[in-house]
């Protein structure tokens, strides 16, 4: 059987609810909806780690990042979800396997009541912080499929970034263990890596799986946890039974998401993800009447640039076309090749809604304040971050001078304790008393 974390015990935490960051507000993680959202983040969780380590000296930007892909993960698999089931009932049972510290958690129990749901993971801290922090119930997992036993069955189980990181073996094995854990007409949704994103220089065996014992968390043994990739008709043949529904970067649009149910013949053309290109708008500001605002956007899905970028403010629409790459911000994609494009406006100061398009989608829309506000909240992140890195250099600078001083202090002491010293200084006192002469 597996078991319960146990009791209660102190946590650290590296981030709290009540804490405050502007580069949070910006996102938007403080405000609306997700004013009730828990935001006490595990100082253990790898993923919060995972995102320390890319941005290094900078914890407002991790911050962002593990929020905002912890949203995007529970969005994208929210609508799996309501294809599959509506809004799910009183009865109604999901299992989150492999769910870390909770940074899909947090976001789940604000559509789903958190008795309806279980999470499960190798890390006993970690299933024993969602049970405290979000009021689900957690099960320790196993490394070993046959001695994982819940105890119970589901309606549906997701399995994010989990398959991302098995061995072949282990990975058949957890999808023959969690397939079977499924009531009748339940579902289980999954994340792979696939062919698309294979690291350049590597190419994928005949077998359709590929596999590398290296990966973001230090913790687990590479042989057990590293990173794999898998093809398209490896997946199908690992699942005989019943239907498999493939949607190419599914999640984080990066990682497939595959589908599967236990009846033949599913009809999976009701379930549509908005894959939608990624954009950032990093500036916004007004000077006089005019109205300055600059962000970027990368199609990681068509794999195409946008040929046009959009601005409408009030009833004013403008349009830029040519938009100049930005190699810096496809430098944030290190797995993959993107082309990422930048967009800059300048524009009469109108009044109304402000939205940015590119093709068929909304990149971003707020008011014109709310643009304004937005971006202060950015330029203060920047700020402080600069003045926390200059306060950094200070000290470093400053333990520098003071050791070198020490250094010297010791030197000149023991120049003093020495015989030639000594000597020395004999000398200058007789040459005092005879006046300075030799």
């Amino acid at each position: 059987m597996a078991c319960h974390a146990g009791p209660e015990l102190a946590v650290s935490l590296a981030w709290r609810t009540e804490d405050s960051h502007p580069l949070l507000d910006a996102f938007g993680f403080s405000t609306g909806r997700f004013a009730r959202l828990n935001r006490n983040v595990h100082a253990g969780d790898e993923m919060l780690i995972h995102y320390g380590n890319i941005h290094p000296g900078d914890s407002g930007r991790a911050l962002a990042l593990y929020f905002d892909s912890g949203r995007r993960i529970w969005e994208a698999l929210w609508t799996v979800l309501r294809w599959r089931f509506g809004e799910p009932g009183p009865d109604f049972r999901m299992l989150d396997f492999a769910s870390g510290y909770g940074r899909v958690t947090r976001f789940a129990v604000l559509d789903i009541p958190p008795e309806r749901i279980r999470v499960s993971d190798i890390s006993r801290e970690g299933v024993r912080f969602q049970e405290e922090q979000f009021g689900v119930r957690g099960i320790v997992s196993h490394a070993e499929p046959e001695r994982f036993d819940p105890g119970e069955t589901f309606d549906a189980i997701l399995v994010s970034s989990l398959f991302t990181h098995l061995p072949e073996d282990s990975f058949l094995a957890w999808l023959r263990r969690l397939g079977g854990l499924l009531r009748p007409g339940g579902m289980l949704v999954f994340s792979v890596h696939g062919e698309e994103v294979v690291l350049p220089g590597r190419e994928m065996p005949a077998s359709g799986f590929l596999f590398d014992p290296k990966s973001e968390i230090d913790a687990l043994p590479g042989e057990q946890y590293g990173t794999s990739w898998v093809g398209e008709d490896f997946v199908r043949r690992a699942l005989p039974r019943g239907s498999a529904h493939r949607i190419p970067r599914g999640l984080l649009l990066f990682q497939d998401l595959w589908v599967a149910v236990p009846e033949s013949g599913c009809d999976f053309s009701g379930l549509k993800l908005d894959l939608e290109p990624e954009s950032f708008v990093e500036h916004c500001s007004v000077l006089g009447n005019t109205l300055r605002i600059s962000g970027w956007v990368v199609d990681r899905v068509r794999r195409e640039p946008p040929q046009e970028v959009r601005l409408t403010v009030g009833d004013d629409r403008h349009v830029l076309r040519d938009l100049p790459a930005r190699e810096d911000v496809a430098a944030l994609f290190p797995y993959e090749k993107v082309d990422a494009r930048g967009w800059r406006f300048e524009v009469p100061l109108g009044e109304g809604d402000l939205i940015v398009e590119a093709g068929t989608w909304r990149l971003y829309a707020d008011t014109v304040p709310g643009a304004l506000l937005r971006s202060a909240r950015l330029d203060l992140h920047d700020a402080l971050r600069r003045a926390a890195d200059t306060e950094a250099r200070r000290q470093r600078e400053t333990a520098e001078l003071e050791r070198v001083i020490h250094v010297l202090e010791a030197r000149i002491a023991g120049m003093e304790a020495s015989r030639f010293w000594k000597v020395r200084e004999v000398w200058f006192r007789i040459k005092e008393r005879w006046g300075g002469r030799t």
